[in-house]
Formats: C-alpha cells, sequence, structure tokens
C-alpha cells in the first residue's frame, strides 16, 4: 500500500514500545528530535558522517537538551574507514536541506561532488552492542544514499530485537553504479522475518520509502496497526476532529 510511511512510523513507535531508535543517515537531527517527542524516555542515537553536517548537529543545543546521542559515523556492514563523498551545498543550520543530505559512501557520478574525506564506517549492531542497547525494542530511521542494504546487513546481529525499519530505497542505480536496489533490501529483510508494511511511493518509482515490521509484529499488533493506517489514509481526520478528552482517551487505548 502507498501512504504517508513517516507518519506512520512514528505513531507506530509508542505502539510497538520502542526504547531504542537509530537515526542512520540523520543529516541534521531534525527527525531524531520527532522520535524524542514520541518516546521521551528511550534512548535515541543519530549517525552523520558528513563533517559539515555533523559540525551542525554538535553546536545544537536542542540535541544535547534531548539527550539525543550523535557520531560522526558511516553505517555499513564493516567496521573500518572509508572515502565519503560530500556534495556541493550551503552548510548551514536551516539551509539547503535537500543537497546536505546527498553525501554517500557511493562517488556520485552527476558533478556534484564537493570532497572526498575519510570516515569510520561502523556495524550498527555492534555500536548497539557496545552502547549496552543490543536488546530491548529497536527501530531503525536509515537515510544513507544508496547503501540500504550494507546498513542493514551491518544490522544483522540486532534484527531479532528490531521491530520496524524505514528505508530509503532506490529501483536503479541512481546513486552509485554499484548500490544495491529495492529488491535486494526486500529480499534480506523478509528473509529475516520482515513484512513490508507501506511504500510513501509507487514501487516503480526512481526512489521512495518503504516501511518494513517484524511479521510477528504484525500478528500482535495487527489492530493497532490497521487502526493508523486507517487514520493515515484519512489525511489524520480521524483523531483531528475528535474532541480532546475522546481524542486522548482512543490513542492510550490503540497504544
Amino acid at each position: 500500500m502507498v501512504l504517508n510511511t513517516r507518519y506512520l512510523f512514528r505513531r507506530l513507535l509508542r505502539t510497538f514500545e520502542i526504547t531504542t531508535v537509530c537515526d542512520v543517515g540523520s543529516m541534521d537531527g531534525s527527525d531524531a528530535l520527532l522520535f524524542r517527542r514520541m518516546l521521551p524516555t528511550a534512548s535515541i542515537l543519530a549517525l552523520e558522517a558528513s563533517p559539515r553536517n555533523f559540525a551542525l548537529m554538535e553546536a545544537d543545543q536542542e540535541l544535547r537538551r534531548t539527550s539525543i546521542r550523535i557520531f560522526p559515523f558511516a553505517a555499513s556492514d564493516v567496521d573500518s574507514e572509508a572515502p565519503f563523498f560530500v556534495v556541493k551545498a550551503e552548510y548551514a543550520v536551516g539551509r539547503d536541506r535537500g543537497r546536505r543530505g546527498m553525501s554517500s559512501l557511493h562517488r556520485r557520478s552527476d558533478g556534484s561532488q564537493l570532497e572526498e574525506v575519510r570516515v569510520r564506517t561502523v556495524r550498527l549492531d555492534k555500536l548497539l552492542a557496545a552502547e549496552s542497547l543490543a536488546h530491548g525494542s529497536i527501530a531503525f530511521w536509515i537515510d544513507t544514499e544508496g547503501m540500504a542494504l550494507e546498513v542493514i546487513h551491518g544490522a544483522s546481529g540486532v534484527l531479532q530485537s528490531t521491530r520496524m525499519l524505514h528505508v530509503e530505497v532506490e529501483t536503479k542505480p541512481c546513486i552509485g553504479a554499484n548500490q544495491k536496489l529495492f529488491a535486494d533490501v526486500e529480499k534480506t529483510l523478509i528473509e529475516a522475518g520482515f513484512v513490508l508494511l507501506a511504500t510513501d511511493q509507487p514501487q516503480h518509482h526512481l526512489q521512495f520509502n518503504a516501511l518494513f515490521i517484524r511479521a510477528d509484529v504484525w500478528r500482535t499488533k495487527a489492530r493497532q496497526i490497521r487502526w493508523w493506517i486507517g487514520a493515515v489514509r484519512l489525511g489524520h481526520k480521524t483523531l483531528r476532529f475528535m474532541p480532546g478528552r475522546l481524542r486522548r482517551m482512543v490513542v492510550s487505548l490503540i497504544h
């Protein structure tokens, strides 16, 4: 099904009782801040490999105030170092957000490269183990410019504890000549026990976001999931036009 996966992901964080969220390819921490609003006590980690973006995040007092932990790493399938290709953009708070999020471990062929830097690459399962966060209920928000499959492979040790993944994917190699595509991501996650819940664009599009959840979570939380899907399809009107007290009661019941 096609719907607003960004909204659905946020709403399912409480439904799935998520205790750790990884914002992978964070860019500026804005998504991590939204997750914090939904989960006041969860552990929220934000990874951003671009040195220019990371410097802005380090200076962001809101990220510090809300206890969002930031790491200057690129998630991949190996703990190592690798070249990282930073694109031309205006690196300033609130500016050029689209291009600031285009840097990648892939070398782009469209002339947008600004510079090549060396970054540390990490496996998410090892990072979470080192932070004592490998257990509990995990959610991944992955926007890594053509590296989605490698990120998922690097999280294989914690996929059993992972309840959902929101992943930016491509259907053609539009970022890197050797990048893996949506079909590879879907096959890997289905084999790992996940189901594709929704995408935010038809699956023939060049790039879109896909929301996967564990099959066993779907079985145990089907009623709540269907309720939120209905709310998203109605453009959130289901909640918006309810009286405040009734809205709060309904939300508490479906969580």
